[in-house]
């Protein structure tokens, strides 16, 4: 049994689609199904049901996709301990954040890393909250920045900053009250900074017209501009847009939420994640928030 062929398994075992599998692995369409089929014939048994839809696991498959999560994420680990056993850091370092914090707080410090330690392959990705902490503790990602309190016991947490937030509208808000005929504009559900207001809301018996789901700050700033409906934001991110648009403090106690890098407690340590934690700890001993 082939690593590779366990990755193309796995790539397409996620997407649930061949074709979709081939693009991100960069592979024709016809060599990830020759590997597929292969790898059935190897085992003795059929790894996926085809439909006109896409491909989903069969119980064998269910069954081996457990087994080569483990095997990647070993090979994955042996490959990072070799390279860093020189303790120069270097290889993949994957690391997320919530689009807020990767806009905002994120630059300074990918700078000084990426100039520093040029052999490492950085990746950074953006999702919500809830999303990046499922990433972590799955082991998708070595580390994230996270908004919000995180005490999962698997999970270490390195408090940043605290982030203060605003309700963003194109007129003022005579009072809290005005949100019930306007439509709130948000990230997904996983949000932080949505489920804060939202806490806010149903304490005050507030219930928006609707809620309308976004997936970028520039697309929520921009429909706010066009005034369909109100945001709440990072008040550091939305002074850097060029706006004229109305900025009101969230009441205390929900006005400030924190953000926490966290990690995996019993992850390997690699040589990039180890001074990339420490380059973060000297930024947020130098920084004023």
């Amino acid at each position: 049994m082939d690593i590779k062929d366990l990755l193309v398994f796995t790539t397409v075992a996620e997407e649930k689609n061949i074709s979709k599998a081939a693009k991100i692995l960069s592979y024709v369409q016809s060599n990830v199904t020759m590997r597929i089929q292969q790898l059935e014939a190897e085992l003795g048994t059929q790894l996926f049901q085809r439909s006109g839809k896409g491909v989903t696991l069969t119980s064998s498959g269910e069954l081996l996709h457990r087994y080569a999560e483990q095997i990647l994420r070993l090979t994955n680990e042996a490959t990072a301990t070799v390279q860093s056993s020189s303790h120069t850091p270097i290889g993949p370092l994957k690391i997320g954040a919530t689009e807020s914090t990767a806009a905002l707080r994120l630059p300074p410090l990918l700078s000084t890393y990426c100039t520093a330690y040029p052999d490492v392959d950085f990746i950074l990705e953006t999702h919500t909250t809830d999303v990046l902490i499922h990433l972590v503790l799955t082991r998708k990602l070595e580390g994230a920045f996270v908004a919000g309190s995180c005490a999962h016991p698997d999970l270490n947490s390195l408090f940043t900053r605290d982030e203060e937030l605003v309700l963003v509208s194109r007129h003022p808000l005579p009072s809290l009250y005005s949100l019930n005929d306007m439509n709130l504009l948000a990230f997904s559900s996983g949000c932080a900074y949505r489920h804060t207001l939202e806490m806010l809301l149903t304490k005050e018996g507030v219930f928006p017209k609707r809620i309308l789901e976004f997936g970028t700050i520039e697309a929520i700033i921009g429909c706010v501009k066009a005034g369909m409906g109100l945001a709440v934001m990072m008040k550091s991110i939305v002074s850097n847009y060029n706006h004229s648009l109305t900025l009101t403090p969230l009441p205390q106690p929900y006005r400030k939420v924190p953000t926490f890098f966290i990690t995996r407690k019993d992850a390997f340590i690699s040589a990039a994640l180890r001074e990339f934690s420490s380059i973060l700890t000297e930024q947020l001993c130098t920084t004023k928030p």
